[in-house]
């Protein structure tokens, strides 16, 4: 009877070891550890710091880090976030592999596929993007505290994937 219990235990902490690795957690990234990170793939001169936003944009990419006046702030954005992304998953319009964490101190969306909704992008970041007619996105859109930060790139099968993922991999956070 003991061994059941045993094992019935064992058995338990496997699965909750196993859901609890599926999603990982992130944590606040720094201004000069954000710069860094995309440094590595673009020229310091090339990106635009005014303070409490970082961005680039070009090469099929973009790379924004937005830090909010309060958690609050960051929170309403993230929930505008998740609001326009279920709209786009909704009506059909996402086809490809994507993740979403959203628990109550941070969260992500993964990306790495088709979006024939043109506003998805825009919605979140409030800049109209051009894409040259890709509707591809690989990357990620990531929330912690009052920071919101968005990498990706709008091609399928190009260097700026790899781009991408170096970016991801400095600042810890995890990739499509």
């Amino acid at each position: 009877m003991k061994m059941k219990k045993v094992i019935s235990v064992a058995v338990l902490g496997a699965m909750a070891l196993s859901m609890t690795g599926c999603a990982k957690k992130i944590e606040s990234v720094k201004k000069g550890d954000f710069k860094d990170a995309i440094e590595e793939v673009i020229d310091d001169s090339d990106y635009s710091d005014n303070g409490s936003n970082i961005y680039y944009y070009g090469d099929n990419f973009f790379i924004e880090f937005y830090e909010f006046d309060d958690e609050d702030d960051a929170r309403d954005c993230w929930d505008d976030i998740i609001d326009s992304y279920e709209d786009a998953n909704d009506g059909g319009d996402f086809d490809g592999k994507r993740k979403t964490v959203n628990t109550d101190n941070y969260g992500y969306i993964l990306l790495d596929g088709e979006c024939e909704d043109d506003e998805f992008l825009t919605d979140i970041s409030g800049v109209y993007f051009l894409n040259g007619g890709e509707n591809y996105y690989y990357g990620g859109i990531y929330w912690v505290e009052d920071e919101i930060i968005i990498v990706m790139t709008t091609k399928d099968k190009d260097g700026n994937r790899g781009d991408i993922d170096t970016i991801l991999n400095a600042l810890g956070y995890p990739k499509p």
